[in-house]
């Protein structure tokens, strides 16, 4: 066996023939997790480039390993290599040179182009005969195959392939590239040599060669499906030790990574669909926090190390220009910041910040934890505490109607990145006309937005993202849409209802665990609900029962009394039963006949309850 470390112009400039295995799955890399991520890399090195005038400061992206077995091969042949692991990478690479070849082609930047397609195809003279050696890389299916030739060798139409991952892969890497190097268009010729130099020298691979006397299918079983893999945590608390130099001081890893010991940090988060540990789900949003940027949650730890090493030039600089030492190495900071930052979080996670108890309840029930850097900015950030407070309240006043109208929570995302840079740069007044007219919709006066107040920024930024749901919106939804979210969510507003209708003289609500949602007129209102026999609305009567204005609350063993029951049978025994304010309103207010129209109208009433709970943009702005 050998092993060494090998840049990509070496991976693929000899003659040589990359063959997959029958026993190797399908290409499966995506957009996501995997294409969007390299790219980002290699982005990210070109740009340093054009930023640096010596490249020797410029570290080699590592790109994993690759694990490749010898085959014999004739005199003159190209030499063969079974690829054991590593076939997703190999190919994905020369897709992302194909589309940079391409798309230099189509600039007439034929020097460029030229230089790449050595890395792409064997001559001729190599192939033995067989137009299988063409390729650096033999697929082991025959879609794979006819996918693979027609996007690197032009050879027929990819129209064939337009659904084979291999394809839209080709695809997405030739839109990327084009649209990088034609972003300013007077940089292009600077970028197209960062982007080759990038390519061919600064992307780097462990390769692993094995001797023809190996098994290769039990070596790739062992390398896919035994053993546990590594999370993103491990990978960062690995870098932390080496980053710190304490291989061999326990004393100072526990100072700087103990914390995370804990067992808590190892138990999955609230939300089992990301199936994700707390100290997992902490970092990739501490991670965001810090960059400023979204973070892929599987390019977390990468993504670290980036950071880590910014830090060090950062600290490097100002060494070099202000001729002090510095107590502490970066790596110690930056652990530090986790470390209080961690604090925090798990503070956030079991409910222990008394001043944003039922905030963070309510966040929590809306299981909305892409918030979460959010707020541990607000705490890890120099915020006088009713600032703070008064941030927190915007924030679920938002994130509160936004459930209720069902907007898609997947834009938060974004929504949340846009306010960190906000927080982060105040002095960046630059709001456009068009984004004052989404404002000024919201009644929003943009002359009247604090820069330094980061209840002013969190309440601007989501508007502008027109995540801000107005209240003529939130009255029309609740009085027309059946109320959206699961019954845990609807219970949770309607609790809020009852809390604010109590008011500060009534007792304490207290335990509301048995508490249950019931709706007035039942589901199936058939039985003892019949419309009047001159009436065809049966389809306004279901929409009607989903409606706000048709829901209460009620205890478990109540709710099974009152059932499917008359209207009157109900009003007795929620009147007999029953101490909440929410259904003494109810009965106060209630008309004789419990139909469409009461619906409606509790609807509205609600609605302008829900108003006061969870205000406006521009009651945050205007108190």
């Amino acid at each position: 066996m050998e092993a060494g470390m090998v840049d990509i112009e070496g991976l693929f400039q000899k003659p040589i023939s990359y063959r997959i295995p029958q026993f190797q799955r399908y290409y499966a890399w995506g957009e996501e997790v995997q294409w969007k991520p390299l790219w980002e890399d290699v982005r990210n090195i070109a740009e340093r480039f054009l930023d640096k005038e010596d490249a020797g400061e410029i570290l080699p992206h590592f790109m994993g390993a690759i694990v490749l077995q010898q085959q014999p091969n004739n005199t003159g042949e190209v030499t063969k290599r079974l690829v054991i692991d590593g076939q997703q990478r190999l190919t994905t690479l020369q897709l992302l040179i194909k589309a940079t070849e391409q798309v230099l082609q189509s600039q007439d930047d034929t020097a460029r182009a030229t230089r790449l397609s050595g890395l792409l195809t064997n001559q001729e003279k190599h192939w033995d005969g067989n137009n299988e050696n063409e390729t650096k890389i033999r697929q082991s299916n025959s879609d794979d195959r006819g996918a693979f030739r027609a996007s690197i060798t032009n050879s027929y139409s990819r129209d064939r392939y337009e659904d084979s991952a291999i394809s839209r892969g080709y695809e997405f890497f030739e839109a990327s590239v084009g649209d990088w190097l034609n972003r300013e268009e007077e940089d292009r010729i600077a970028k197209a040599d960062a982007l080759e130099e990038t390519l061919t020298k600064y992307l780097q691979i462990a390769v692993i060669d094995l001797n023809l006397n190996e098994k290769p299918h039990i070596i790739f079983e062992t390398l896919n499906a035994r053993g546990e893999p590594l999370k993103q945590a491990d990978l960062i608390k690995n870098t932390v030790m080496y980053e710190a130099n304490v291989i061999d001081e326990p004393q100072k890893a526990r100072e700087l990574w103990g914390m995370f010991e804990d067992k808590w940090w190892q138990k999955q988060a609230d939300e089992p669909s990301l199936k994700r540990s707390h100290i997992d789900r902490f970092l990739h949003h501490w991670m965001i926090m810090r960059t400023l940027r979204e973070v892929h949650m599987d390019r977390v730890a990468s993504r670290f190390r980036s950071y880590i090493e910014q830090e060090n030039k950062v600290i490097g600089s100002y060494i070099e220009q202000e001729n002090e030492e510095i107590e502490k190495l970066a790596v110690d900071i930056v652990a530090e910041d986790i470390r209080g930052a961690g604090g925090i979080y798990k503070k956030l996670e079991i409910v222990n910040i008394p001043e944003i108890e039922t905030s963070l309840k309510r966040l929590k029930v809306m299981k909305l934890g892409a918030v979460t850097p959010l707020l541990l900015w607000l705490f890890t950030s120099d915020v006088p505490e009713e600032q703070r407070r008064r941030s927190v309240e915007a924030l679920e006043s938002c994130l509160v109607r936004r459930m209720l109208c069902g907007l898609n929570s997947k834009v938060l995302d974004k929504v949340v990145v846009s306010t960190l840079n906000f927080l982060e740069n105040p002095d960046r007044r630059e709001v456009s006309s068009e984004e004052q007219y989404i404002l000024s919709r919201m009644g929003i006066d943009f002359m009247d937005i604090d820069f330094a107040n980061p209840i002013h920024i969190i309440t601007m930024s989501f508007a502008l993202s027109e995540q801000w749901v107005s209240d003529r919106k939130l009255i029309e939804d609740l009085t027309t849409e059946q109320m959206r979210g699961s019954s845990t969510r609807k219970k949770m507003v309607l609790e809020a209802v009852e809390m604010y209708l109590r008011g500060d003289k009534a007792e304490p609500l207290g335990d509301t665990s048995k508490l249950t949602v019931e709706h007035i007129m039942p589901e199936k209102w058939q039985q003892n609900w019949s419309l009047p026999p001159d009436e065809d609305g049966i389809d306004d009567r279901d929409e009607a029962v989903k409606l706000i204005g048709n829901l209460t609350l009620t205890t478990a063993k109540l709710n099974t009394t009152l059932s499917n029951g008359p209207w009157d049978k109900k009003q007795k025994t929620l009147d007999n039963h029953s101490s909440l304010f929410l259904n003494k309103k109810l009965l106060k207010d209630a008309p004789d006949v419990w139909d469409e129209t009461a619906i409606i109208n509790r609807s509205s009433d609600l609605a302008k309850v829900i108003m006061q709970i969870w205000k406006s943009a521009e009651a945050f702005l205007n108190p």
